[in-house]
């Protein structure tokens, strides 16, 4: 027994020389762990960081959704009142285009009216135009009678 105790224990010595120490591995484990672990609260922070930055842009795009959807509203509101004017505006010109329908004829009378006149005036002016040297002589002898 003795010497099989002997043959276990150098079996043990022999491997325990081959074979790394446990607690050296250990620590090695530890360092990497430790250093994976320094590696995740880099990231941790970046990522921090960044969500901040990301919330800071998503108010300012909060605020900018806010004042975009309060211009959509004064457009929408202005288009209504367009929409009501350009109403009223449609109803006076068909106002209109009623009356001028009414009133076209009586223009259209009075054109003509105004051609017989420029013809009755061109008749009167081949008229009066050989009488206008008459005109001028009766006008002196008038002058000299006068003096």
């Amino acid at each position: 027994m003795l010497v099989r105790a002997a043959d276990d224990l150098n079996a043990i010595a022999e491997r325990a020389r081959r074979d790394p120490d446990p607690v050296d591995e250990a620590r090695a484990r530890l360092d990497a762990l430790f250093r994976e672990l320094e590696t995740l609260i880099g990231v941790v922070l970046t990522v921090d960081a960044s969500a901040v930055a990301l919330g800071a842009g998503g108010e300012d795009l909060l605020a900018a959704t806010r004042d975009l959807n309060s211009t959509a509203r004064t457009i929408e509101t202005g288009g209504r009142e367009l929409r009501r004017t350009g109403e009223v505006l449609d109803a006076h010109t068909q106002e209109l285009i009623w009356i001028l329908r009414a009133a076209l004829p009586r223009l259209l009378d009075g054109l003509d009216t105004v051609e017989d006149l420029e013809a009755s005036v061109e008749t009167v002016a081949e008229t009066v135009e050989p009488l206008q040297d008459v005109a001028k002589g009766v006008g002196r002898v008038t002058d000299r009678l006068r003096r």
